[in-house]
């Protein structure tokens, strides 16, 4: 298969106008079948221990929100997010969602792939 490669689209005055070739897929995983299982296993639990990081961050959020709240002129709405107790709350919790999302995708590329071998159904 041959895609073609044109000089605009890289700034390297010595690229080719021509088709390159790439290499062919041999067919051959990289990866043993052992290695895949484990590494779900291992994103499985690390899916949990998220899950469950998500729930405390969370907690903390609304405790801060509450002992802010107490103050005479609490701020409302998003005015709350001045407070540093308040935005660092917030920042872990959008954190540990961002590493949820992220070993959610990898934990969905790695199924994909031992589906294509045959090792899930």
């Amino acid at each position: 298969m041959l895609f073609p490669v044109s000089a605009g689209s890289y700034p390297s005055p010595n690229m080719s106008a021509r088709p390159a070739p790439l290499p062919a897929y041999s067919g051959r995983p990289w990866v043993r079948d052992a290695d895949l299982l484990a590494r779900l296993d291992l994103l499985s639990e690390q899916i949990d221990f998220a899950l469950a990081e998500i729930a405390l961050r969370r907690a903390a959020y609304q405790r801060a929100c509450e002992e802010e709240a107490a103050w005479p002129w609490a701020p409302v709405g998003v005015e709350v997010l001045s407070r540093p107790s308040v935005a660092q709350a917030l920042a872990g919790e959008l954190a540990a969602v961002e590493r949820l999302r992220l070993w959610a995708q990898e934990m969905y590329w790695l199924q994909e792939q031992a589906r294509l071998r045959g090792l899930l159904r």
